[in-house]
Protein backbone atom coordinates (compact mmCIF):
# COMPACT_ATOMS: atom_id res chain seq x y z
CA UNK A 1 0.00 0.00 0.00
CA UNK A 2 2.81 2.53 0.92
CA UNK A 3 4.66 1.93 -2.42
CA UNK A 4 0.88 2.86 -4.23
CA UNK A 5 0.80 5.88 -2.22
CA UNK A 6 4.22 6.99 -3.01
CA UNK A 7 3.82 6.39 -6.77
CA UNK A 8 0.75 8.34 -6.81
CA UNK A 9 2.96 11.26 -5.25
CA UNK A 10 5.39 10.50 -7.39
CA UNK A 11 3.46 11.53 -10.46
CA UNK A 12 0.97 14.20 -8.71
CA UNK A 13 3.55 15.90 -6.90
CA UNK A 14 5.17 17.23 -10.72
CA UNK A 15 2.05 18.38 -11.91
CA UNK A 16 0.68 19.87 -8.79
CA UNK A 17 4.35 22.63 -8.68
CA UNK A 18 3.64 23.36 -12.51
CA UNK A 19 0.69 23.91 -10.97
CA UNK A 20 1.49 26.25 -8.68
CA UNK A 21 4.36 27.73 -10.66
CA UNK A 22 1.78 28.98 -13.23
CA UNK A 23 -0.32 30.65 -10.96
CA UNK A 24 2.57 33.37 -10.03
CA UNK A 25 2.83 34.58 -13.88
CA UNK A 26 2.60 38.09 -14.79
CA UNK A 27 2.79 40.23 -17.25
CA UNK A 28 5.77 41.55 -15.37
CA UNK A 29 7.51 37.96 -15.91
CA UNK A 30 6.78 37.54 -19.26
CA UNK A 31 8.19 41.20 -19.99
CA UNK A 32 11.78 40.03 -17.86
CA UNK A 33 11.87 36.94 -19.98
CA UNK A 34 11.16 39.23 -23.30
CA UNK A 35 13.85 41.58 -22.32
CA UNK A 36 16.45 38.85 -21.39
CA UNK A 37 15.63 37.31 -25.44
CA UNK A 38 14.36 34.20 -23.51
CA UNK A 39 11.31 34.29 -26.55
CA UNK A 40 9.28 31.22 -26.12
CA UNK A 41 9.48 31.44 -22.38
CA UNK A 42 8.14 35.20 -22.50
CA UNK A 43 5.20 33.68 -25.10
CA UNK A 44 4.42 31.07 -22.45
CA UNK A 45 4.01 33.09 -19.84
CA UNK A 46 1.86 35.64 -21.59
CA UNK A 47 -0.41 32.97 -23.02
CA UNK A 48 -0.75 31.48 -19.60
CA UNK A 49 -1.40 35.35 -17.80
CA UNK A 50 -4.41 35.83 -21.21
CA UNK A 51 -5.96 32.23 -19.85
CA UNK A 52 -6.00 32.79 -16.06
CA UNK A 53 -6.43 36.50 -15.91
CA UNK A 54 -7.96 37.66 -19.21
CA UNK A 55 -6.56 39.61 -22.38
CA UNK A 56 -5.17 43.21 -22.62
CA UNK A 57 -3.62 44.93 -25.24
CA UNK A 58 -0.74 45.02 -24.02
CA UNK A 59 -0.43 41.50 -23.55
CA UNK A 60 -1.37 41.15 -27.18
CA UNK A 61 1.15 43.71 -28.65
CA UNK A 62 4.06 41.86 -26.04
CA UNK A 63 2.70 38.01 -27.54
CA UNK A 64 2.76 39.72 -31.39
CA UNK A 65 6.21 41.47 -30.55
CA UNK A 66 7.44 37.76 -28.82
CA UNK A 67 6.58 35.27 -31.47
CA UNK A 68 7.97 37.70 -34.04
CA UNK A 69 11.08 37.29 -32.41
CA UNK A 70 10.37 33.68 -32.67
CA UNK A 71 10.03 34.09 -36.44
CA UNK A 72 6.30 33.02 -36.13
CA UNK A 73 4.99 35.67 -38.20
CA UNK A 74 1.54 34.10 -38.76
CA UNK A 75 1.01 34.12 -34.54
CA UNK A 76 2.68 37.26 -34.56
CA UNK A 77 0.48 39.21 -36.48
CA UNK A 78 -2.87 36.88 -35.21
CA UNK A 79 -2.06 38.70 -31.77
CA UNK A 80 -1.61 42.23 -33.43
CA UNK A 81 -4.99 41.84 -35.17
CA UNK A 82 -6.63 40.56 -31.47
CA UNK A 83 -4.78 44.06 -29.80
CA UNK A 84 -6.58 45.83 -32.55
CA UNK A 85 -9.78 44.25 -31.66
CA UNK A 86 -9.51 45.82 -28.42
CA UNK A 87 -8.38 49.43 -29.63
CA UNK A 88 -8.56 49.39 -33.53
CA UNK A 89 -6.34 52.86 -33.65
CA UNK A 90 -2.94 52.29 -31.18
CA UNK A 91 -0.41 53.34 -33.22
CA UNK A 92 2.29 50.83 -31.86
CA UNK A 93 0.34 48.00 -32.36
CA UNK A 94 -0.55 49.17 -35.83
CA UNK A 95 2.70 50.18 -36.90
CA UNK A 96 4.10 46.55 -35.87
CA UNK A 97 1.36 45.09 -37.99
CA UNK A 98 2.22 47.01 -40.85
CA UNK A 99 6.04 46.20 -40.55
CA UNK A 100 5.36 42.14 -40.10
CA UNK A 101 2.96 41.91 -42.83
CA UNK A 102 5.72 43.59 -45.28
CA UNK A 103 7.97 40.15 -44.49
CA UNK A 104 4.82 37.65 -45.49
CA UNK A 105 4.76 36.42 -48.75
CA UNK A 106 0.66 37.24 -49.51
CA UNK A 107 1.92 41.13 -48.66
CA UNK A 108 -1.41 42.90 -48.40
CA UNK A 109 -1.18 46.35 -47.60
CA UNK A 110 -3.21 47.39 -44.80
CA UNK A 111 -6.43 49.60 -45.45
CA UNK A 112 -5.83 53.16 -45.05
CA UNK A 113 -8.51 54.76 -42.66
CA UNK A 114 -9.97 58.31 -43.46
CA UNK A 115 -9.29 60.78 -40.69
CA UNK A 116 -13.31 61.78 -40.30
CA UNK A 117 -13.93 57.59 -39.98
CA UNK A 118 -11.18 57.28 -37.57
CA UNK A 119 -12.74 60.15 -35.51
CA UNK A 120 -15.73 58.70 -35.53
CA UNK A 121 -14.92 55.13 -34.54
CA UNK A 122 -13.13 56.48 -31.76
CA UNK A 123 -16.17 58.95 -30.32
CA UNK A 124 -18.46 55.31 -30.62
CA UNK A 125 -15.69 53.10 -28.86
CA UNK A 126 -15.82 55.33 -25.87
CA UNK A 127 -18.64 54.12 -24.59
CA UNK A 128 -20.48 50.69 -24.94
CA UNK A 129 -23.82 49.99 -26.78
CA UNK A 130 -25.92 50.44 -23.50
CA UNK A 131 -24.56 53.38 -22.10
CA UNK A 132 -24.73 54.88 -25.52
CA UNK A 133 -28.15 54.07 -25.50
CA UNK A 134 -29.01 55.35 -22.08
CA UNK A 135 -27.36 58.68 -23.22
CA UNK A 136 -29.64 58.98 -26.39
CA UNK A 137 -32.66 58.64 -23.99
CA UNK A 138 -31.45 61.17 -21.76
CA UNK A 139 -30.58 63.75 -24.54
CA UNK A 140 -34.31 62.70 -26.28
CA UNK A 141 -35.76 63.53 -22.56
CA UNK A 142 -33.72 67.18 -22.53
CA UNK A 143 -34.64 68.11 -25.76
CA UNK A 144 -38.02 67.37 -25.30
CA UNK A 145 -37.99 69.91 -22.47
CA UNK A 146 -35.92 72.53 -23.74
CA UNK A 147 -38.27 72.57 -26.49
CA UNK A 148 -41.64 73.04 -24.01
CA UNK A 149 -39.02 76.07 -22.24
CA UNK A 150 -38.47 77.62 -26.33
CA UNK A 151 -42.42 77.53 -27.11
CA UNK A 152 -43.97 78.67 -23.66
CA UNK A 153 -41.20 80.44 -21.58
CA UNK A 154 -40.17 83.81 -23.92
CA UNK A 155 -38.00 85.02 -21.45
CA UNK A 156 -35.26 81.90 -21.73
CA UNK A 157 -35.99 81.28 -25.66
CA UNK A 158 -32.47 81.79 -26.48
CA UNK A 159 -30.98 79.30 -24.28
CA UNK A 160 -33.50 76.72 -24.89
CA UNK A 161 -32.77 76.79 -28.48
CA UNK A 162 -29.39 76.63 -28.29
CA UNK A 163 -29.73 73.59 -25.50
CA UNK A 164 -32.56 72.14 -27.98
CA UNK A 165 -29.81 71.56 -30.83
CA UNK A 166 -27.30 70.20 -28.61
CA UNK A 167 -29.50 67.85 -27.05
CA UNK A 168 -30.74 67.07 -30.54
CA UNK A 169 -27.43 66.25 -31.42
CA UNK A 170 -26.73 64.17 -28.99
CA UNK A 171 -29.42 62.24 -29.45
CA UNK A 172 -28.93 61.49 -33.16
CA UNK A 173 -24.98 60.86 -32.10
CA UNK A 174 -25.91 58.40 -29.49
CA UNK A 175 -28.95 56.65 -31.59
CA UNK A 176 -25.96 56.18 -34.71
CA UNK A 177 -22.88 54.53 -32.01
CA UNK A 178 -25.53 52.70 -30.87
CA UNK A 179 -26.71 50.92 -33.79
CA UNK A 180 -23.07 50.72 -35.08
CA UNK A 181 -22.05 48.89 -32.13
CA UNK A 182 -24.84 46.94 -31.89
CA UNK A 183 -24.12 45.67 -35.62
CA UNK A 184 -20.52 45.49 -35.33
CA UNK A 185 -20.95 41.87 -34.16
CA UNK A 186 -22.53 40.59 -37.42
CA UNK A 187 -19.65 41.14 -40.04
CA UNK A 188 -18.02 37.49 -40.64
CA UNK A 189 -15.09 36.38 -38.19
CA UNK A 190 -11.45 36.48 -39.90
CA UNK A 191 -8.53 34.03 -39.22
CA UNK A 192 -5.13 34.38 -39.67
CA UNK A 193 -3.08 31.58 -41.86
CA UNK A 194 -0.38 29.76 -39.38
CA UNK A 195 0.72 26.82 -41.65
CA UNK A 196 3.72 28.24 -43.92
CA UNK A 197 1.89 27.24 -46.71
CA UNK A 198 -2.36 26.38 -47.32
CA UNK A 199 -3.50 24.84 -50.55
CA UNK A 200 -7.09 26.43 -51.22
CA UNK A 201 -9.39 23.85 -52.22
CA UNK A 202 -12.53 24.09 -54.70
CA UNK A 203 -14.58 21.74 -52.01
CA UNK A 204 -14.17 20.83 -48.37
CA UNK A 205 -11.94 17.57 -48.82
CA UNK A 206 -8.28 16.58 -50.60
CA UNK A 207 -9.55 15.54 -53.90
CA UNK A 208 -11.32 19.16 -54.60
CA UNK A 209 -9.71 21.60 -57.20
CA UNK A 210 -7.06 23.38 -56.25
CA UNK A 211 -7.95 26.94 -56.67
CA UNK A 212 -4.57 28.78 -55.13
CA UNK A 213 -2.05 28.90 -52.53
CA UNK A 214 -2.24 30.80 -49.61
CA UNK A 215 0.54 31.21 -46.98
CA UNK A 216 1.32 32.20 -43.82
CA UNK A 217 0.48 35.39 -41.88
CA UNK A 218 -2.41 36.06 -44.45
CA UNK A 219 -5.96 37.16 -42.96
CA UNK A 220 -8.81 35.73 -44.01
CA UNK A 221 -12.48 36.08 -43.82
CA UNK A 222 -14.19 32.83 -41.99
CA UNK A 223 -17.29 32.26 -44.22
CA UNK A 224 -18.60 28.64 -43.14
CA UNK A 225 -16.60 26.65 -39.86
CA UNK A 226 -19.51 24.11 -39.72
CA UNK A 227 -17.11 21.29 -40.24
CA UNK A 228 -14.88 20.08 -38.05
CA UNK A 229 -11.85 19.16 -40.52
CA UNK A 230 -12.38 21.89 -43.07
CA UNK A 231 -13.58 25.85 -43.08
CA UNK A 232 -14.55 28.11 -46.20
CA UNK A 233 -12.84 30.99 -46.28
CA UNK A 234 -12.32 34.10 -48.52
CA UNK A 235 -8.69 34.62 -49.10
CA UNK A 236 -7.11 37.97 -51.08
CA UNK A 237 -3.50 37.19 -51.70
CA UNK A 238 -3.50 39.57 -54.56
CA UNK A 239 -6.64 37.60 -56.03
CA UNK A 240 -9.35 37.00 -54.29
CA UNK A 241 -10.47 33.61 -53.79
CA UNK A 242 -13.41 31.64 -51.86
CA UNK A 243 -12.94 28.15 -51.42
CA UNK A 244 -11.67 25.44 -48.39
CA UNK A 245 -9.04 24.82 -46.30
CA UNK A 246 -7.99 22.52 -43.45
CA UNK A 247 -9.28 23.88 -40.03
CA UNK A 248 -5.78 23.01 -38.38
CA UNK A 249 -4.56 25.22 -40.77
CA UNK A 250 -5.68 28.67 -39.56
CA UNK A 251 -6.51 30.46 -35.94
CA UNK A 252 -9.35 32.64 -35.23
CA UNK A 253 -8.89 36.46 -34.50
Amino acid sequence: MKKIISAFLFIIIPFFAVSQENVGFTKEIGDKAYSESRYNDAIDIYEAVIAEQGASLPLYYNLGNAYYRSNQLGKAILNYERALGIDAFDEDTRANLEFVQEKIVDNVPMDEIPFYKEWGNSLISLLSKDAWAVVGIVAFVVMLLTLFFYLFRNNTRKISLTLVIISFAITVISNISAYNLGNSGSELPEGIILDEMVVVKSSPDSSGTELTKIHEGLKVIIIDDALSDWVKIEANNGNRVVGWVKTKSLERI
